[in-house]
């Protein structure tokens, strides 16, 4: 069986000359992937516990223990990248305040690089980090008190300052907002990969491994619409056997992300139908945001099972969305 969302709103993003728009692309790229993936998986727990091969007792109990079990190496990690942001902006700041006051005084030395997080007790390193940040303050008060000196002495002029100023930051201001971008984005990706890696053993803990077969990434639908509106989208289920197919369309109930709350709603025409080998026919999924259901700026999850067309049934994410109405 063959599978063609309708219509298809793919926008390729073009890359651009600085490197921290292309770490932005991937990091986003990640993301999505991430999040398909654990929708998937998301989307098996719930089939499973509506099957009945598993209770939601023992899911809230597998929880539990995999948080526990988890604890000490999330909160490392998370203090890793906290770290690592914090320092690094005091770093990045110390190095473009010396870089520009070296234009009027004398040099004196690098600015030393903040501990690298990863050496750290997770027990102190708000004392350490704290140090480093004092460290770093006392050497820009001092910097900044000769400067005066210097001024008063009528050794460094205003102008002189201004022109300094302007020829730094013409020079230099590209490269600080690029360190600070690219700071940022680390630190991003470090959060998106622990919340992703985290969440990915929850599932395999609960679920086992997944193979590779249910491991193929999912379609999505998006239902989205105006809160009160009825929202519609259309695919192509293509039948490309040699023989002819009973296709069958079953939709789940939505979930809300944000509560948990089951929504009966929605309907796909046609929802059964036959197809000769080759023969193709649209269908549709429609479902009403209506407020008494569907909160408004939440997500809610669903899930369409296409079987008869091929060896194993094709799994359609949805997700409706209803923005509230102006």
């Amino acid at each position: 069986m063959r599978l063609r969302l309708l219509p298809l709103n793919t926008v390729a993003a073009q890359p651009q000359a600085q490197d921290w728009t292309r770490r932005f692309l991937e990091l986003a790229a990640e993301a999505g992937r991430g999040y398909d993936r654990v929708l998937r998986r998301y989307n098996e727990l719930l089939t499973r516990v509506a099957d009945g091969d598993l209770s939601p007792e023992d899911v809230q109990g597998q929880f539990r223990a995999y948080l526990q079990e988890q604890s000490a190496t999330s909160t490392r990690e998370l203090v890793e990248a906290s770290v690592g942001l914090l320092a690094g902006l005091v770093y990045i700041e110390g190095r473009h305040r010396e870089a520009m006051l070296d234009g009027l005084l004398p040099h004196e030395g690098i600015v030393p690089p903040p501990p690298a997080p990863s050496t750290l007790d997770v027990a102190n390193w708000f004392e350490v980090l704290s140090k480093y940040a004092a460290e770093q303050s006392a050497r820009a008060v001092a910097r900044h008190q000769k400067l005066m000196e210097r001024i008063a002495a009528g050794e460094i002029t205003v102008d002189r300052i201004n022109e300094q100023s302007k020829r730094y930051l013409a020079e230099s201001a590209p490269h600080f907002v690029g360190e600070v971008v690219e700071l940022g984005m680390k630190f991003a990706g470090q959060m998106q990969r622990s919340s992703a890696t985290l969440a990915e053993g929850l599932y395999d803990r609960i679920l086992g491994t997944e193979s590779n077969a249910r491991a193929e990434v999912a379609p999505i639908l998006d239902l989205r619409g105006s809160s009160g509106d009825g929202v519609t989208a259309g695919f192509v289920v293509e039948n490309t056997r040699l023989v002819p197919a009973d296709v069958v369309c079953s939709m789940s109930d939505f979930v809300s992300r944000s509560t948990g709350e089951v929504v009966a709603a929605g309907e796909v025409v046609p929802s059964r139908f036959e197809l000769a080998p080759g023969e193709a026919r649209d269908v549709a999924v429609h479902v009403e945001l209506d407020a008494a259901r569907f909160a408004p700026a939440t997500d809610y999850f669903g899930m369409l099972r296409i079987a008869g067309a091929g060896e194993r049934e094709t799994i359609v994410q949805l997700i409706a969305h209803a923005e509230a109405a102006e």
